[in-house]
């Protein structure tokens, strides 16, 4: 008897574990957002720098802009402030763009005030280690950048803030660069009433050991029980992304920090030396928006758009106090690029499909599109989806 009934329960847990298998998907996560999704549309630097060089004016750029974000009924903006070590904003810390350098007013503060006044709230969007992708020599840099000021000053020391591998980048193992970005951050939130701080993928830009050798060698040299490589700058990456959540909290506890980081959460990990989990885990986060830039039919299964979904669904349940967005392929529409063209030549409505699960999700509270200029691109393609947005928005 006591043999049939052991048996009995483990073909019980057996077909329970099964079906809680099956069902994990629907069953696993905590409906918060069903029935809502904000969404928000990415502004590139390259999309600004155009809007201060059209012939139309940036004023007529900008309320332009203003006008088709409301009539999307987007919630949020994410403005490129600092793409390459660079500033929009006059800074103590940083150079200057050009094309703002031509005005004689603060196009920041334009850009807040007017989209504010619409109702939409206003990030500020930064790259914290990309310095320059075109050339490695320094002598292309501003001389006001601080990349530029580490490598031409007489202290040989802190020319190690600095890594020169196929373009110039800022070093992140170190605690001077570290201070620099807190810092440009601490900046603009005292000058600027922004409503959050956002990072995009750009973290290491490479595996390769010789990137930052010098850097590494002589943490080894220091340490008894020295971390790996990879262990060692994803722990430099972590100390940044902490620094800058404490900053930022310290000045505005309402302001909200987010990190875009790519789709895959193991290219992140070992690739970018990012990792997301802990950063969800220990709460240095307010936001992850991954960009989930891939269709429904991608060629490789484990790259589709649903699959990507869930598993960043199963990364953020570890703290439900952390916020998921999704970051979605507009600038996809249309595109002829290999490996999935053949999806976004021909549909009209991958955009608004993806937008409708996010906002029927239950865990995903909205959406953000990359980027602006795709979104109210002219083409047919790119105007259907646009249609198709408008409807569900």
């Amino acid at each position: 008897m006591k043999r049939l009934l052991s048996l009995a329960l483990v073909l019980i847990f057996i077909l329970c574990g099964c079906s809680a298998e099956n069902g994990q998907e629907q069953s696993e996560f905590t409906d918060k957002n069903a029935g809502k999704a904000s969404l928000g549309i990415w502004f590139s630097f390259s999309e600004i720098n155009s809007m201060l060089l059209s012939e139309k004016g940036f004023e007529t750029e900008l309320q332009q802009a203003v006008e088709n974000c409301r009539s999307l009924k987007a919630e949020n903006v994410y403005i490129h402030v600092r793409s390459y070590c660079d500033s929009l904003f006059p800074s103590d810390y940083f150079p200057l763009i050009a094309e703002a350098a031509n005005y004689d007013y603060d196009i920041f503060e334009a850009v807040i005030k007017a989209f504010r006044e619409a109702g939409i709230k206003v990030h500020a969007w930064i790259n914290p280690y990309r310095v320059l992708t075109s050339s490695s020599d320094p002598q292309k840099l501003s001389e006001k950048s601080p990349a530029y000021k580490w490598l031409k000053d007489a202290d040989s020391e802190n020319d190690r803030n600095v890594c020169i591998w196929q373009g110039i980048y800022l070093n992140p193992a170190e605690a001077e660069v570290r201070r620099l970005v807190i810092d440009g951050i601490r900046e603009l939130m005292r000058n600027y009433a922004v409503d959050g701080i956002h990072f995009d993928d750009y973290f290491y830009p490479t595996a390769d050991p010789d990137f930052d050798r010098v850097s590494y060698e002589s943490y080894c040299e220091g340490s008894k029980n020295p971390l790996s490589l990879e262990n060692w700058r994803r722990a430099n990456v972590n100390a940044l992304i902490s620094g800058c959540y404490t900053a930022i909290k310290a000045i505005n506890g309402d302001t909200v920090f987010s990190i875009s980081p790519a789709a895959s959460i193991e290219n992140n990990y070992t690739a970018l030396f990012a990792d997301v989990e802990e950063w969800v885990q220990s709460g240095y986060v307010d936001t992850v928006i991954p960009q989930l830039y891939f269709g429904f039919d991608y060629p490789a299964a484990e790259y589709r758009f649903e699959k990507l979904l869930l598993d960043w669904k199963r990364l953020v349940s570890c703290n439900p106090q952390v916020e998921l967005l999704i970051g979605l392929a507009s600038y996809k529409i249309g595109t002829d690029a290999a490996p999935d063209n053949a999806e976004w030549e021909q549909s009209a409505d991958i955009i608004p499909r993806q937008a409708k699960v996010c906002l029927e999700d239950g865990v995903a509270a909205g959406y953000v599109l990359f980027s602006y200029s795709s979104v109210f691109s002219d083409r047919e393609l790119n105007q259907k989806q646009r249609q198709g947005l408008s409807e569900i928005s």
